[in-house]
């Protein structure tokens, strides 16, 4: 090999040595100084992303208000407001609001993931975290407590009714009126939700086969969510449970048939049992 084609192609080597030394050097200026916030501008042809705003530097009331103010901004993108090609479901937008308003604490993360799908550059990606992102912070939370009282009637020709979803902790009364009269059969008394104390119910045939069980009270059971154990509750005329579960609960008399169940009639007005729901006071 010649002198003069080793000396080009050590000034070669040199070159890209120092091209690469250059923009080495540039990457560490860029990283000079505070972290960028808000609004960055992206290359050519790609949306400008929400960079988080430093956090730890507000006061908690400040913090809240520039919370809010950061998903406004993100989610304002995702409406298509910039102008900047990027236009999400209008339906995840307002669940993802939905959630992050009683969520408020879960904003701050919610925007530093928003700002790495941004900057990654796959709008695909993007749009597919968005409509799985719901799920992802209700995560473990029960979405449906009992925070409401619910009027219902009782139906003495038929098992378990009316299931009601209920988070772990929830307490909860359940009433029935005590003054509407149904019998078991033809034999047997009128009865109310009360039952009928003369019938044993301690056998396994009975839903509600415990001590304090009578024969066609009214009765609760609840089923946890996930394991699906069950707890039966002898109501009467009122009781509070507190759910140790996420779950359901139902009510039903205390029955083993419901064919010969009949509830009593004056004239013509025939007795119907009340039912309320509610939380506990």
């Amino acid at each position: 090999m010649s002198i003069f084609i080793r000396c080009t192609l050590f000034l070669t080597a040199l070159m890209v040595l120092g091209v690469s030394q250059d923009a080495e050097a540039r990457k560490r200026r860029k990283r000079k100084g505070p972290p960028p916030t808000g609004w960055v501008d992206g290359e050519t042809g790609t949306p400008a992303c929400y960079h988080t705003p430093i956090w730890d530097g507000f006061n908690e009331i400040d913090r809240r208000m520039k919370r809010s103010e950061a998903m406004d901004e993100v989610l304002n993108q995702w409406r298509g407001l910039r102008n900047d090609g990027i236009n999400l479901d209008p339906r995840v937008i307002e669940e993802v609001e939905t959630v992050l308003l009683g969520r408020p604490e879960k904003i701050e993360k919610f925007v530093v993931d928003n700002l790495a799908h941004c900057l990654s550059g796959d709008a695909a990606a993007w749009s597919a975290w968005s409509k799985g992102l719901k799920a992802v912070l209700t995560a473990g939370e029960c979405n449906t407590p009992l925070d409401y009282t619910m009027f219902d009637y009782l139906d003495i020709g038929s098992g378990w009714q009316r299931p009601l979803n209920i988070c772990k902790g929830n307490s909860i009364r359940i009433s029935g009126s005590a003054r509407d009269m149904y019998r078991l059969s033809d034999e047997s008394p009128w009865i109310t939700v009360l039952g009928d104390p003369a019938i044993s119910t301690l056998s396994p045939e009975w839903p509600c086969n415990l001590e304090g069980c009578k024969a066609g009270m009214l009765t609760m059971r609840f089923v946890a969510k996930g394991s699906g154990v069950e707890t039966i509750v002898a109501v009467g005329a009122s009781a509070m449970f507190t759910a140790p579960a996420d779950g359901v609960i139902s009510y039903r008399i205390n029955d083993t048939s419901f064919f010969d169940n009949i509830w009593h009639t004056s004239g013509s007005v025939i007795d119907h049992t009340a039912i309320e729901v509610s939380p506990a006071k």
